[in-house]
């Protein structure tokens, strides 16, 4: 098996990724993205700390990694009209900025232990100024890598994080 360089999971994960020195390639041209469930979580960590205003793909993105239904979705963050989580992911409407913060937070809390790779500031959701996105605009590009990082007691753990 040989590592790629650079490949784009986009495909893959529903929302624009790159991931740099990752994905293993075999002899038939198969491809191997190892660690796909702190992938997914790191994304969502990653995504839900840049205060940049969501838009409907990634919105869909964080529920699936989530693994939540619309309607349970919905409840986790206590909307009383359930079909609003479709308009949202549907584009034709969006989240206000308060909702939208306690979206943030609900990734934050399920999916943080899962992204050791994220940095997350203290009061990075309650302080956070979410910066207007036109509705043309897509969602946003990131890029990852997968490295060891040290923790605590001297150990180091593989992990995804945000490429520079």
């Amino acid at each position: 098996m040989k590592t790629k360089r650079e490949h784009d999971a986009t495909p893959e994960i529903g929302i624009p990724v790159t991931l740099f020195d990752t994905v293993q390639e075999d002899d038939e041209g198969n491809l191997e993205i190892p660690n796909l469930d702190m992938l997914l979580a790191t994304v969502a960590v990653a995504r839900a700390v840049t205060p940049i205003q969501l838009v409907g793909v990634e919105l869909r993105f964080l529920r699936h990694v989530l693994h939540l239904t619309g309607a349970e979705f919905a409840e986790s963050i206590d909307l009383s009209d359930k079909s609003v989580v479709s308009r949202w992911e549907n584009g034709k409407t969006r989240p206000g900025g308060y909702t939208e913060k306690v979206i943030r937070q609900l990734i934050l809390n399920m999916l943080s232990h899962r992204a050791p790779g994220i940095e997350i500031p203290e009061n990075a959701i309650p302080g956070m100024k979410i910066r207007q996105r036109e509705a043309s605009e897509g969602p946003l590009p990131m890029a990852f890598s997968f490295k060891s990082r040290s923790q605590s007691g001297g150990r180091s753990v593989d992990c995804y994080a945000e490429a520079a």
